[in-house]
């Protein structure tokens, strides 16, 4: 064999390796993002509220070798670390469950028509419940309930005058006088930007919370 030859089979047999290489790469970081979200998704939003991945009305998290009053001590303490001022919406049985009552301002934004003039962007004010109980070596989780709704003010018009002033409920599902909600009568999503964002929001906190807790006698 000459050497254009040998230098031919090199090149093709290098190239073919920095493929399988990059191929090698890609195949981890999908598989690690893939792990990510999958250890992030504590619930998903539907037309009956929130459901865990298995469609139950709440969520496991398996902790080892830690006792079920441990596993409540540390997450309180992780609430009490994250939140503002939680106490107020505070709930607790000592040593067996904890249910947190929160609200944030303009936690949610979403474009949709309102009043017929076009789509605009509204933000939306988020009250919500978290409630988690204990047993050794598990933290159950249930599906959050939640509010979105946002201020709005009246408007001027020379046939009738100044309008109210009020507060707009974000409908999860869309009744007969309903002028927006997530998901139609039939199940059909109608504000995916919502869908999403709620998912995002709660599944974040939760994450946030638990991480937090197993990291708070780990100093």
């Amino acid at each position: 064999m000459n050497q254009t030859a040998d230098n031919a089979v090199f090149n093709n047999n290098l190239e073919f390796l920095q493929l399988m290489n990059i191929t090698k790469t890609y195949s981890i970081v999908i598989l690690l993002l893939v792990t990510q979200l999958s250890f992030a998704q504590y619930f998903k939003l539907t037309p009956q509220g929130f459901v865990s991945n298995d469609n139950s009305d709440y969520t496991v998290v398996d902790v080892p070798n830690v006792k079920q009053n441990n596993l409540y001590k540390n997450v309180l303490n992780a609430i009490n670390s994250l939140y503002s001022n939680p106490q107020k919406g505070l709930n607790v049985v000592e040593g067996e469950s904890i249910s947190l009552t929160a609200y944030e301002e303009n936690a949610l934004t979403i474009k949709h028509s309102a009043g017929g003039f076009g789509k605009g962007i509204y933000k939306y004010d988020l009250s919500y419940t978290l409630s988690f109980l204990f047993k050794d070596g598990k933290i159950r989780i249930n599906s959050p309930t939640f509010e979105c709704k946002r201020w709005y003010e009246g408007t001027y018009r020379p046939t009738s005058g100044w309008g109210s002033s009020g507060w707009a409920i974000l409908k999860l599902v869309k009744g007969d006088k309903d002028r927006v909600a997530i998901y139609d009568k039939n199940g059909k999503l109608l504000l995916e930007d919502a869908s999403s964002g709620l998912e995002n929001h709660f599944n974040s906190v939760l994450k946030q919370i638990i991480e937090k807790s197993k990291k708070i006698n780990n100093w």
